[in-house]
């Protein structure tokens, strides 16, 4: 049974609130009923306001909630927007930012079913209206149901009882800005993640998907919501004095409800300031990449879970290396669960980038970009070999504008950004957007020019994975984009259309690692894809994978990793130019993405520079 008990009668001189208007005209309708009958009883069935008054004082004596709430935190008549209209909620109690997490409704004793179940419907649409609400009770005295919103907002269940004020187990400490002098503690003064702890975002990750039951990509994408929070909540408190407080912790919260509530106010503030600050700079911002506007789906002892895991740490003063090696320790199992059409190996990675060899002063795109790994990559390979030369001005402009990335799904742009975060980057140049579409969808790529051309070829640098094996219709093609390598075309695989794309962003002499099927490069069928490759590019390398290349990932293709550099305006074919051809046998990982001793990848890269290279 619900701790809030069986009805009691309160008297009008104890009632509480009394200074409300609707209170008020209660108690002189409760003073006529008196007159009338000698007495008060009975009057609960005629007077709503009775049975709120002793649902008020349950809140305070079985619930314990403090009674300096009431009138602050604890308010009646709660006006809840739902379309372009207001409703009053009978009682609202709110976190520490006066936002509601849970809300009450009251009827007469004794209703019927019929207006019951109306009561409760009523309940849900507050619930549902209310993104920091996620719990409501519905009583008459007699009937009490407790209601909890659900992953989707629509969607409810039903639960023993409200939360009760205070935390089992709850931190003694506030957790606050402390720099102590003399000691390096970063800029926040919370706990670096290093190797002992590099495993906490892992037990985040599992905290979500064990106690909400969710799908291992599904869970992932909740927890870098969460992550934004954290971060954007580092990042405003660091700009304040020390001693200022940090919103992302349980501490002085009455419950896991209202922590929960506090997150998903601090993570509206995130998203609405980042849309405020970068849309003033970059055009069609919100549209493609205001990704994070969904809210946070967790439960409240899903969230509560995260928040108390994570909140002793600091994600921004942390090592990249070691913040990104933790992310990745998320990433394999969500991978492995569904989600290997996005993603590249390391490897594969890795051998691009050493072949590519990024600078500070290259605009880098992956117009495919999946979870962004060839940016962080590119990213990590530009500080470790630039980062002692360059200016922290220099590496500061590489991270916030030369790091380009284009992913159709919104879930992977969320994952992608994080961990573009997490390696301290400008997150903000990841679009979510179909990288196939006519350039017109891209103004801010165009912006990029500084010499007023409308010309999207700007990237020093691409390195890609487009999609492989989908087949697009000649009626795709025309809606999408105008591709040479479409024209007549009744269908072609969508891999070409990704490689002609990626040459399309890429500038004149820049230089693009695609992998790609490796019929592509041989089969008598896509022989004039070759032809038109000879026309606008040099072949810098071919690198044939083993057939278990993309197997752990659940693609069974054999591919090749093809390096281009695109031929500048009037340059001819050189026939006599030395091409790096190269048959991978170790990558490192087997079938089973067990890791294999013997990887070729560093020798690869070493012979490609050792034979061809750049220059």
């Amino acid at each position: 049974m619900p701790l809030i008990g069986v009805f009691e009668l309160i008297e009008p001189k104890n009632w509480l609130c009394k200074t409300h208007g609707d209170v008020q005209e209660a108690m002189r309708r409760a003073e006529d009923w008196h007159k009338e009958n000698g007495t008060y009883d009975g009057a609960e069935y005629y007077i709503e306001e009775f049975v709120r008054q002793w649902a008020l004082k349950q809140l305070l004596d079985k619930y314990k909630y403090p009674s300096e709430w009431i009138g602050e935190r604890i308010i009646i008549e709660e006006p809840v927007k739902m379309g372009s209209t207001y409703k009053e909620a009978d009682i609202s109690i709110k976190n520490s930012n006066r936002r509601t997490f849970l809300y009450i409704e009251t009827k007469k004793r004794g209703v019927s079913k019929d207006v019951f179940d109306e009561a409760e419907r009523q309940l849900e649409t507050y619930l549902a209206s209310t993104h920091t609400a996620t719990i409501g009770m519905v009583t008459d005295g007699e009937k009490t149901k407790t209601i909890r919103k659900k992953i989707d907002p629509n969607d409810f269940e039903y639960i023993s009882d409200l939360p009760s004020y205070g935390i089992k187990g709850q931190s003694k400490f506030k957790l606050i800005r402390e720099l102590p002098d003399g000691i390096e503690t970063g800029e926040t003064g919370l706990q670096k993640i290093d190797g002992k702890y590099d495993k906490v975002l892992f037990e985040c990750h599992g905290i979500v998907r064990d106690i909400d039951g969710l799908h291992a990509d599904e869970a992932l994408d909740e927890l870098c919501k969460v992550i934004y929070a954290k971060i954007f909540d580092e990042r405003t408190t660091t700009k304040q004095k020390s001693g200022a407080e940090f919103r992302f912790q349980t501490y002085g919260a009455s419950n896991a409800s209202e922590v929960a509530s506090n997150i998903r106010v601090l993570y509206e503030e995130a998203r609405n300031a980042d849309i405020e600050i970068y849309s003033k700079r970059i055009p069609g911002y919100e549209r493609s990449r205001g990704v994070f506007k969904h809210q946070v789906r967790l439960s409240d002892t899903a969230l509560y879970g995260v928040v108390e895991k994570l909140q002793d740490f600091s994600l921004i003063d942390s090592n990249s290396d070691i913040k990104g090696s933790a992310f990745q320790k998320v990433l394999a199992p969500a991978i492995r669960a569904g989600m290997g059409q996005y993603f590249t190996p390391d490897p594969i990675v890795q051998l691009a980038i050493g072949i590519i060899q990024p600078k500070a002063e290259d605009l880098i795109l992956d117009p495919f970009c999946g979870s962004g790994h060839f940016l962080t990559r590119s990213l990590q390979y530009v500080i470790f070999n630039q980062g002692k030369t360059i200016s922290n001005h220099g590496l500061y402009e590489f991270k916030f504008f030369h790091l380009h990335g284009i992913e159709k799904s919104e879930r992977m742009v969320r994952i992608a950004m994080t961990d573009m975060m997490l390696n301290d980057d400008g997150h903000t140049n990841i679009r979510n957007q179909d990288a196939l579409l006519s350039f017109d969808n891209y103004p801010d790529i165009i912006a990029l020019r500084d010499d007023g051309e409308k010309d999207p070829s700007v990237f020093d640098v691409i390195v890609t994975n487009p999609p492989f094996g989908s087949i697009m219709r000649q009626e795709s093609m025309e809606i999408i984009g105008r591709f040479q390598l479409g024209h007549k075309k009744k269908s072609l695989p969508l891999e070409i259309l990704g490689l002609e794309r990626s040459f399309q962003f890429l500038k004149p002499n820049g230089r693009l690692a695609i992998v790609l099927p490796e019929h592509l490069m041989k089969g008598k069928s896509t022989k004039f894809v070759r032809d038109w490759l000879f026309g606008i590019a040099e072949i810098k390398a071919i690198i044939s994978f083993p057939e278990e290349a993309f197997t752990p990932y659940g693609a069974m293709v054999k591919t090749c990793l093809c390096i281009f550099r695109k031929l500048k305006p009037r340059e001819k074919e050189n026939k006599e130019q030395k091409a790096f051809l190269c048959q991978v046998d170790n990558l490192g990982y087997d079938a089973t993405g067990r890791k294999k001793v013997g990887s070729e990848v560093d020798s690869v890269i070493s012979e490609f520079h050792r034979q061809v290279g750049w220059k």
